[in-house]
């Protein structure tokens, strides 16, 4: 019985290491993807081209009084602080979840996640209300590192379950 529990274990394990090495995940290819990353507006709200456009973009958005609390405060409590509301307010407009063009823009920067992509915005319009250097490559590799971090230590804690033994 147990000879023929090593054929599905040595399947699970190649399967596993071969997904650890892809580092880069394919571009959604469904048509409503395809389609929304294509359009300038979606449901009514403009929908930024690049990094620029949506620093622009956020400029409009928020008033001197906001932007003036921002520059007192560190770009990493900004990032957790904002998360629920202009975070937010950007992953929903802006379509992180479902695609559009600025979110595809991020996915060609390598942030795959919409958390990801959040923090990113947040920290670089810190940085952009404060007149700071943006930074953006370090960001960006900061951001992938630490997402692969997290990613591994999910795959670390699941565990391959075992078939019951019957004898």
């Amino acid at each position: 019985m147990n000879k023929y529990l090593i054929l599905p274990a040595l399947f699970f394990l190649v399967l596993s290491l071969s997904a650890q090495e892809e580092k880069k995940l394919p571009m959604p290819s469904d048509s409503a993807y395809q389609a929304n990353i294509k359009k300038s507006k979606l449901y009514g709200v403009y929908i930024p081209r690049d990094l620029d456009d949506a620093l622009a973009q956020l400029m409009k958005l928020t008033d001197e009084e906001g932007r003036n609390k921002l520059k007192k405060t560190d770009e990493n409590t900004v990032a957790k602080k904002l998360r629920f509301g202009l975070g937010r307010w950007m992953e929903y407009n802006w379509n992180f979840a479902e695609g559009s063009r600025f979110s595809h823009y991020l996915r060609e920067k390598g942030l795959y996640n919409q958390d990801d992509m959040v923090r990113f915005m947040l920290i670089t319009f810190h940085r952009h209300v404060n007149g700071k250097n943006l930074e953006t490559d370090s960001l960006l590799k900061e951001l992938i590192k630490q997402r692969e971090e997290i990613v591994k230590r999910e795959r670390e804690k699941k565990v391959i379950g075992t078939v019951p033994n019957n004898d």
